[in-house]
């Protein structure tokens, strides 16, 4: 009977068997209690799944491309996408990448939030107002040299009419041109249609499950 009722994924060999995709890696919660798991040399569990993660990420994406754009979604809130999209992020500029990381979470931004930082001034701002540059928008050197924030900004009414603006076309345009990859941290896609909307800019989807929590 128990079975019967269980609808929450329980471990990789379950997850496998559902969904018919490359299999990337597998997280474990920072022993730390901290958002950020990997720093240069730091040797924890945590840290060396997240290298096992960026070479997984490295083989699927083109290797001839110049530039890669990474959505990180999941299915419901509560799963650790923007954790990974954090410390995923990091772990290519501790590998000499230049890496922007772009919160596009745009109706529950976390971002700044594990950062410590405003969300004022930021990508919101720039995809409604004209006089907004790339350089207006980018914190750079956050956590690491090589990686570069760009937070979401303040929470907008039409977020959905503001993911189809030219605009943001243009600001990706713009950041493949500066960086080596781009991460996306974007929203559930089983909530809200937005990372839907984000294909068109995007080279590769990294989906986030949470063993115990979601749901099947």
């Amino acid at each position: 009977i128990y079975v019967l009722f269980d609808t929450k994924i329980r471990d990789v060999k379950e997850y496998e068997q559902m969904i018919k995709a490359p299999y990337m890696g597998q997280i474990v919660a920072n022993s730390r209690g901290k958002h950020i798991a990997i720093k240069d040399g730091e040797s924890s569990v945590s840290a060396e799944l997240f290298r096992l993660l960026r070479t997984n990420l490295r083989f699927m994406l083109p290797a001839n491309a110049k530039s890669s754009v990474v959505l990180v979604t999941s299915c419901i809130n509560g799963e650790g996408k923007s954790y990974i999209s954090t410390n995923t992020a990091l772990s290519l500029a501790i590998l000499g990448k230049k890496v922007a990381l772009v919160g596009l979470d745009i109706r529950k931004p976390m971002l700044a939030k594990y950062f410590g930082l405003s969300q004022s001034g930021s990508l919101t701002s720039y995809l409604v107002e004209s006089e907004y540059t790339l350089d207006d928008i980018i914190i750079p050197g956050v956590q690491h040299p090589n990686l570069d924030l760009i937070p979401c900004g303040v929470i907008p009414p039409n977020p959905s009419e503001l993911l189809q603006s030219e605009r943001l076309d243009q600001l990706f345009a713009a950041l493949r041109e500066r960086y080596d990859y781009i991460i996306v941290d974007t929203a559930p896609c089983a909530m809200v249609s937005d990372t839907f909307l984000l294909d068109r800019i995007s080279d590769m989807t990294l989906f986030v499950s949470r063993a115990d929590y979601t749901p099947t």
